[in-house]
């Protein structure tokens, strides 16, 4: 029922406001199928390629998240039981999960992290059950979910890494003993071979986005780092962004998770679960890694502390029931289109977050900001490529500097009109020029305009496409036309390459 209800309610809000930045690339993605991606494993695009006979249309892009999100509830659900949980646990555990903030964004947006919830979750369930049969097929389930979600997203392998970490410091250890394990990651290693040698022949892109990626973290356009930098501010920027995540009133029922199964002797099976926990934490902070990168072991925490909470005193498991899941509805339009958008605006102004002292209302959710503007930007740069002499809009080319740029232009183009577009940054630095000579460029976006401007004799401001929404994130979009090239555009390619987010 829990399941049915995630599902039905994701499939009322998938199309509420608009693409995500990151869809629309995927969308592209899926035009290039590939065993592997500059930033990406296959998963996604292959989730955004099913799409392509509805027309890319928001329920049909966003049918697998919402499908991955139902099936963790009810993965969560089966771990809370597995865990020795009664009724209370399991629904407890159920409705926690259906209204954890991340799981909620997660569910209703593709990203390369939709599906950690699901697998991670998975992951624990088989290691548990192996733990309690030892029956060797479930080395092989073990190694077919893994794999997914290597396919999915590379951050699995950490989770697993910790788990592992987790049972060598418990008695359950006994469960590595065995050919079957090795078995097991043989299978996991030969079914992403394809990946890793898609990788392997690129030279080994995705390191070099990592890199690209923890050089030039973003910062917000009201000032607000989106990541820190330095390993203090980003850990507290790290613990600070897990309640935002996981839900802050939730906190003691997953934090249970981590210390009941060294205090209950029920849950003495799960303490490889709540090691692992904590190894993650660790390496995740140490790494200076994004807060959500962990968001997929949040399911595992939630089923221990549920089944902690129903130990507890009436009073006790009321209470921290009660908080929990008050908090995750008042969060809940911050994490899934509830509300019109201009009604999600005002619900922020009632809640002091935007519009203080008289300033301007603002949508503060950064991830909702990158759902707006992207038709806007392919009427602007339609508008610009419309106006230049008919010599030049023959010869023109739409470079973008980012691939949400460039997949919006792609997407939304073709209705006003506009050729393809090319992007130097991660996948669509390898699709290429499309054998454009460069000698008029329309440039979108001003992280390589110092470049271009070293290539173009003449590089002009002409336009800038804004939308309020998307405020908080890129904020406005400048428009150039760059021309009188010092080379053709085959030789300034590689000077223009950048790989990261």
């Amino acid at each position: 029922m829990l399941a049915l209800g995630a599902l039905a309610l994701h499939a009322v809000t998938a199309g509420r406001y608009g693409y995500f930045r990151d869809e629309l690339y995927f969308i592209a993605c899926a035009h290039h199928l590939a065993w592997g991606y500059v930033d990406q494993p296959p998963l996604v695009a292959f989730a955004a390629w099913l799409a392509q006979p509805f027309g890319f249309a928001l329920l049909a892009l966003r049918a697998a998240p919402m499908l991955a999100a139902a099936l963790t509830v009810v993965t969560v659900v089966a771990l809370t039981r597995e865990l020795g949980g009664g009724r209370f646990a399991q629904w407890t555990a159920g409705v926690l999960t259906l209204l954890l903030p991340a799981y909620l964004l997660l569910g209703n947006t593709l990203t390369t992290t939709s599906f950690e919830p699901l697998t991670w979750t998975l992951t624990v369930y088989c290691v548990l059950r192996l733990v309690r049969s030892a029956q060797p097929y479930w080395w092989i389930a073990l190694a077919l979910v893994v794999a997914f979600g290597l396919y999915g997203k590379y951050t699995i392998a950490l989770w697993v890494f910790a788990l592992v970490i987790g049972l060598l410091a418990t008695p359950q250890r006994r469960v590595l003993a065995t050919p079957w394990s090795a078995g097991a990651a043989g299978i996991a290693l030969l079914l992403v071979t394809p990946n890793i040698l898609w990788q392997g022949a690129h030279g080994w892109p995705m390191l070099q986005v990592l890199s690209g990626d923890a050089a030039h973290r973003p910062e917000l356009q009201n000032g607000v780092l989106l990541d820190a930098r330095g390993f203090f501010t980003n850990t507290a920027a790290f613990l600070v962004e897990q309640m935002l995540v996981a839900n802050p009133l939730a906190a003691p029922i997953w934090a249970g998770g981590i210390i009941a199964p060294f205090c209950l002797r029920s849950l003495k099976a799960a303490r490889f679960i709540a090691i692992a926990a904590l190894v993650a934490f660790a390496v995740a902070i140490a790494a200076e890694a994004k807060g959500y990168y962990v968001a997929g072991l949040y399911g595992s925490l939630v089923a221990c502390g549920s089944v902690w909470l129903e130990r507890c005193a009436l009073s006790v498991r009321r209470t921290l029931a009660s908080a929990a899941v008050a908090c995750g509805l008042v969060a809940m339009p911050f994490a899934i289109p509830v509300l019109p958008v201009q009604g999600l605006v005002a619900y922020s102004a009632a809640l002091h977050l935007t519009g203080n002292a008289g300033s301007q209302q603002h949508l503060v959710q950064p991830a909702f900001a990158e759902e707006f503007g992207w038709n806007r930007l392919a009427r602007d740069v339609a508008r610009v490529y419309a106006a230049l002499p008919p010599s030049q809009r023959r010869a023109a080319t739409i470079y973008a500097d980012t691939y949400g740029d460039a997949g919006a232009l792609d997407f939304f183009g073709p209705r006003y009109r506009l050729p393809p577009a090319i992007s130097s940054q991660n996948s669509y630095y390898l699709w290429g020029t499309h054998g454009a000579s460069g000698r008029v460029l329309i440039a979108i976006g001003a992280t390589r305009i110092a470049y271009l401007r070293r290539y173009y004799r003449r590089v002009r401001l002409v336009a800038t496409s804004f939308d309020p929404y998307r405020w908080i994130v890129e904020g406005p979009a400048p428009i150039y036309v760059c021309t009188q090239p010092i080379a053709p555009l085959q030789s300034i390619w590689p000077h223009l390459r950048w790989y990261g987010a």
